[in-house]
Formats: C-alpha cells, structure tokens, sequence
C-alpha cells in the first residue's frame, strides 16, 4: 500500500468523524423523537465506520513504519560533524534507513548488543572466544630510562636567549 493510498483512507475516515458529528448535532437539536432516532442510528454508523477505518489505517502504518532493514555493507556506523552516531541500514525496496544515536545512546546500545550477541551465542552452542579476533602478543614492557634535560637558558633583556659558551 503507498503513501497515497493511506491518505485516501485517512481522508474517508475524516469524513465518517464528520458525519458523526453532524449526526450528534442533528439528533441535539431536532424535537421530533423518530427524526432524532435516525440521526442517532446515522451516527452510530459512520462511528462503526470510523473505528473499522481507523483500526485499517492502524495496520497499514504498522506494516509500512516496521519493515526490516539490513545493515548497510559499507561504513554501517559514522560518527556525524555534530557529535552523533549515524547508523545506516537499507530497508524494503532499497529505502535508506538512518539512526542518529547520542554518544551515550550509542555506548549504551553497543553494550546491549555484545551482551545480547553473547546470549545468543551462548543459546547456539558457541562460545564467544570462537569468535573474537585473536589478541596479538604485547611487546615486551620496558621501563623508560631518565634521561635528564638541560635547563632553558636565560633570556636577555631584548626577548633574545643569552649567548652560550661554545662547546670544547
């Protein structure tokens, strides 16, 4: 169903809301209890009416506002120039999908996708090591040496740094 399509929905069911509330303004204000009496019943239908196109409208959004997505295959996830974190996907038909996350959000989601990674994992039998990279081996620590610095020479009056001895 397209875009189109729900909008003529939406507008029959602004029209059924309309002739409910004509209806209800009619039977108000009529003294004749068999002319109200119908102008009850007028009501009472396009009410049914409304709720049904309301209830079909509510499906159709559902079904196009949740369709899936795929990961994008190339640079899936960008950090954006305001700060945010852009995640894109292609939805049904190629319809490029974005979610910008706070950084935050997007910590907070990427801890709950490990974990949930690791769940799953753990529910099919694997095991996360199996699928980590590998850790290569650390170089070897060694301590820095002191090594000490000359101190800065004294600057002249001029702005200029003071003539030094030369070396022997």
């Amino acid at each position: 169903m397209t875009g189109v399509d729900i909008m003529r929905l939406v507008d029959e069911l602004c029209v059924a809301y309309a002739k409910v509330q004509v209806a209800q303004t009619m039977a108000e204000y009529t003294a004749d209890p068999e002319a109200r009496a119908k102008h009850l019943d007028v009501g009472r239908y396009w009410s049914r009416a409304g709720r049904a196109l309301h209830r079909t409208i509510s499906g159709k959004l559902d079904d196009a506002l949740t369709a899936e997505a795929a990961v994008e295959s190339f640079l899936p996830v960008q950090p954006t120039s305001s700060g945010e974190i852009a995640f894109r996907a292609r939805a049904e038909g190629d319809r490029p999908v974005v979610v910008r996350l706070t950084a935050t959000q997007a910590l907070a989601v990427g801890a709950h996708l490990t974990a949930y990674a690791a769940v799953g994992l753990d529910r099919t039998g694997g095991k996360v090591a199996d699928v980590l990279p590998p850790i290569g081996a650390a170089a070897p620590f060694i301590p820095p040496t002191f090594i000490p610095t000359p101190a800065p020479a004294p600057a002249h009056a001029h702005g200029t740094a003071a003539p030094q001895p030369a070396a022997r």
